[in-house]
């Protein structure tokens, strides 16, 4: 008779699970805000392939969201190694990085995005926010302006974190 599993969920799975099935169940378990889980599950398939550009990009976003910037860094930095043209990367790093104190090498990683990704309003507006958290309020208020510019679509959208801006500066 064997023994029962004392294994956590977090390390059970189907050993035979593809990483496609892995990075499905990550996802799920992502938009089921079971960040453990899903970190668990991309754990599994970069054991099965390292250098997985999906799975980095997953390893960071759920890494950073759980305040594990450490390995979002290490996570983002891979990915680089593996593209080093990868936009979202730059991104992900640039927020790591800011987050950890290491603002000007965070903004110059996100001016990086943008450079590579102009049309992507995301790393415009993830640049305003790590500069506003860094407490540079003016710089923050530019990069919205430069945002607004490319994206006119977004105005309102914009103006809003530009007003989040103005009333974060004058506490």
């Amino acid at each position: 008779m064997s023994e029962p599993s004392t294994e956590s969920k977090e390390n059970q799975a189907a050993p035979q699970a593809s990483v496609e099935e892995l990075i499905a169940q990550a996802r799920t378990a992502i938009n089921e805000h079971d960040l453990g889980e899903a970190r668990a599950r991309i754990y599994q398939g970069l054991a099965l392939a390292p250098d997985h550009l999906v799975l980095l990009d997953l390893a960071g976003f759920v890494c950073f969201f759980l305040g594990d910037y450490p390995a979002t860094e290490a996570h983002c930095r891979r990915a680089l190694a593996v593209k080093p043209d990868h936009a979202y990367a730059c991104k992900g790093l640039g927020l790591t990085l800011t987050r950890q104190g290491r603002v000007d090498e965070g903004v110059a990683s996100l001016e990086r995005a943008i450079a590579l990704a102009p049309q992507w309003p995301d790393s415009y507006w993830d640049l305003a926010v790590a500069l506003m958290e860094a407490g540079r309020g003016e710089d923050a208020l530019q990069a919205v302006e430069r945002a607004e510019k490319v994206f006119p679509e977004q105005a309102q959208r914009l103006r809003g974190l530009a007003q989040t801006i103005r009333t974060r500066g004058r506490r």
